[in-house]
């Protein structure tokens, strides 16, 4: 694989260096690194809209873009929920599920590169749990103020999420099974 440096993969380099920096500041999170925090994670997931949206509009798409892009989104997501989980009350079933459907998705992935020699880009039900999820932690980290209480939105993006990661999951699976089928891979 060629490794391309563009604006697209810049961006998504910028978000996987600022996942370090955005744990440390949620495990210390104070009202003085509060702005700085809320800042910070924003910014993290709309590199994630820019840098998508550049490599279609610059025609800048590449092999390591197609890699790099879901695992700042997925290490971003680990490492922030990793963080809320020592700080918060976030739950540790649903960080399990997210990890493990991820750790799924990139298996099969790693089995259909192989056979393929070519990387599948994200679906849009896969970006949409992304955003739902990066709503989410946004909200258990705008909740670590000490005058907010989002209980009712963090019950709320919580199912949301859990709806959009079973139903990415599923279709993730699909294309799996679709590509088993066409490439004669053995699945159970």
């Amino acid at each position: 694989m060629k490794i391309e440096i563009n604006v697209p993969n810049s961006m998504s380099a910028a978000r996987i260096l600022l996942i370090p920096i955005l744990f440390l500041l949620i495990i210390n999170s104070t009202t003085g690194n509060y702005p700085l925090l809320i800042g910070l994670y924003f910014f993290s997931i709309w590199l994630d809209f820019f840098d998508g949206y550049f490599a279609r509009k610059l025609s800048q798409e590449t092999e390591l873009g197609k890699i790099m892009d879901p695992l700042a989104d997925k290490l971003l997501i680990l490492f922030t929920m990793l963080a809320l989980i020592i700080k918060t009350d976030f739950p540790l079933w649903f960080a399990v599920v997210i990890f493990s459907r991820d750790i799924l998705i990139l298996l099969a992935s790693f089995v259909m590169l192989k056979g393929k020699q070519t990387v599948k880009g994200a679906i849009l039900t896969g970006k949409i749990t992304f955003a739902a999820l990066g709503a989410l932690l946004m909200i258990y980290i705008i909740d670590l103020h000490k005058a907010l209480n989002l209980e009712i939105l963090k019950r709320f993006f919580l199912i949301l999420s859990f709806s959009y990661l079973l139903w990415s999951f599923i279709e993730y699976y699909i294309i799996y099974k679709r590509f088993s089928k066409a490439d004669g891979v053995r699945t159970p």
